[in-house]
């Protein structure tokens, strides 16, 4: 991997952990300990730490320039966040909501992500899952599939600013995992698979059926309270996939199933004012 890809790696897992610092979600020993300062402002330990981490994560090679070119972005990018808050920019009502709307998709994917350390799923769930899906499908004679990634907004203003970077050429799969409020699709970067034209809500197989492949929605689509944004992956003749293929689907439908019912028992004794 050359320098640019780190570089750019470096900048996407910095980015997200140092809203986590912001939110205050990155405590430990380790902020203690420093690798820079810039104008006497502290770069932690930690926070190199979790960049460094990241990049390794998604492909780059742990190296001491991989290391050093890590360095250097926390500190360019102090320079900037420094120069952002001359400006006040920090107290802006943009930053403010975009800040408010990390935490709130922060807190549900640790709310998700705990449960499930604690109650992993089995594949007995899975299996038990996949046969369910398998009778719902029942005959299929002929059924298109379509495979699409999304990004799903609670706020249209929201949406209509993704589809302007969309445009502008930045990635689906790297926004829909830094905004998307969907969490059973982000971490796969929107990806929602393989659905059966059957199955789908019917404003989004309406404009899949208009996209070509890899092509996204010119606008995004209202689905009661939220704003979806859709990109066609693929499209074919239906097939039942093997238990394998369907794994990561069903592990989304197990984590949505959860959600669901979650959310039905919150509703019964929260006290919602609309």
């Amino acid at each position: 991997m050359n320098i640019n890809n780190r570089l750019y790696l470096v900048l996407f897992a910095f980015f997200h952990f140092e809203l986590l610092v912001s939110l205050g979600y990155a405590q430990s020993s380790k902020e203690l300990n420093f690798v820079a300062s810039v104008n006497s402002a502290p770069i932690p330990q930690a926070m190199y730490d979790a960049a460094l981490k990241n990049a390794i994560e998604r492909g780059a090679k742990d190296s001491p320039e991989l290391q050093q070119a890590i360095k250097e972005e926390l500190i360019n990018r102090e320079l900037l966040v420094q120069e952002a808050k001359k400006q006040g920019l920090e107290k802006s009502p943009e930053f403010i909501a975009q800040v408010d709307q990390f935490e709130q998709n922060l807190l549900l994917q640790l709310y998700i992500d705990q449960y499930f350390q604690k109650n992993p799923i089995t594949d007995e769930q899975l299996k038990a899952e996949y046969e369910r899906q398998k009778k719902l499908i029942g005959d299929t004679g002929g059924e298109v599939q379509y495979r699409f990634s999304q990004i799903v907004t609670t706020k249209e203003s929201e949406a209509m600013l993704l589809m302007s970077r969309l445009q502008k050429g930045d990635s689906f799969a790297q926004l829909a995992r830094e905004f998307s409020a969907d969490a059973a699709t982000k971490k796969e970067g929107g990806s929602v698979g393989w659905v059966n034209a059957s199955q789908m809500n019917a404003n989004v197989l309406q404009t899949l059926r208009l996209l070509n492949k890899n092509e996204f929605a010119k606008k995004p689509i209202q689905i009661g309270n939220a704003w979806v944004i859709v990109r066609l992956d693929d499209k074919r003749a239906m097939k039942i996939p093997t238990f394998e293929e369907s794994k990561p689907q069903l592990r989304q439908a197990i984590v949505q199933q959860y959600l669901t019912e979650t959310v039905r028992r919150l509703r019964q004794n929260a006290k919602i004012v609309m």
